[in-house]
């Protein structure tokens, strides 16, 4: 009678080994769309907020200010000489958080993290200051695919606001779990998109080590005559 034989431990050895080859080629695709997806969900609530703000400034013939103490609200000065500006104010140019609670929008990204929200704060104004008008004025928040060619070529210089999601690895975000800041960005081009300049940068993703630098951030912007046509055709400028 013949004997019945196993596997040997180099057999079950070589089986482990081509399963955990085909479950790794399972995985890694299932995380790319997990990833994907989660990119796609955020551009889309990007658009509703940029549609939002659209819709704030036709109800109030103004844009919200930002919020800067993380509590969903704009920040507005009610008092002395910036009375009916926002609390914000850096120049011509208001950054913060995103008024989420104003809006009624999202009140985070995918990863928990508050929407940043940087503005032409002449297009805030409001009364006694002087409300905006379609000669705009102020200094437009100016787009870029590199923090480097900012002030050589932009994809506009004359955007009313921009929106932002500080992407999946958060830097320099608030947190919507904590309410405190996440660490600060490596990359010069992550770091631009946090320093509450006019300057914000918007391009292709890429990875730690690669030679652009590491950027996850997703943005999107409203440019001025886009409002000003919605403001017009609902009769809130002449």
């Amino acid at each position: 009678m013949e004997r019945a034989h196993g596997f040997t431990l180099i057999e079950l050895a070589v089986a482990i080994f081509i399963i955990t080859l085909l479950l790794g080629g399972i995985l890694v695709p299932l995380s790319m769309q997990v990833e994907r997806k989660q990119i796609s969900d955020t551009q889309k609530t990007l658009d509703e907020i940029k549609e939002a703000l659209a819709g704030f400034a036709i109800a109030n013939g103004y844009l919200p200010c930002p919020d800067i103490n993380n509590d969903g609200l704009e920040d507005v000065s009610l008092s002395g000489p910036t009375n009916g500006k926002c609390s914000s104010s850096s120049g011509s140019i208001a950054a913060g958080n995103l008024p989420w609670q104003t809006l009624g929008v999202a009140n985070a990204d995918v990863w928990g993290n508050r929407f940043r929200y940087v503005i032409n704060e002449r297009y805030a104004w409001r009364s006694p200051a002087t409300p905006v008008t379609l000669s705009g004025g102020g200094t437009g928040v100016r787009v870029c695919t590199a923090a480097s060619s900012c002030a050589g070529s932009a994809l506009t210089s004359s955007a009313v606001a921009a929106i932002l999601s500080l992407g999946k690895n958060g830097y320099g975000a608030t947190s919507s779990i904590t309410g405190t800041t996440n660490p600060n960005p490596a990359s010069a081009d992550e770091i631009e998109n946090t320093d509450n300049n006019r300057d914000v940068v918007s391009r292709t993703i890429t990875a730690p080590g690669t030679p652009a630098g590491e950027f996850d951030d997703i943005v999107t912007w409203l440019p001025s005559y886009v409002l000003f046509n919605r403001m017009v055709a609902a009769g809130k400028l002449p």
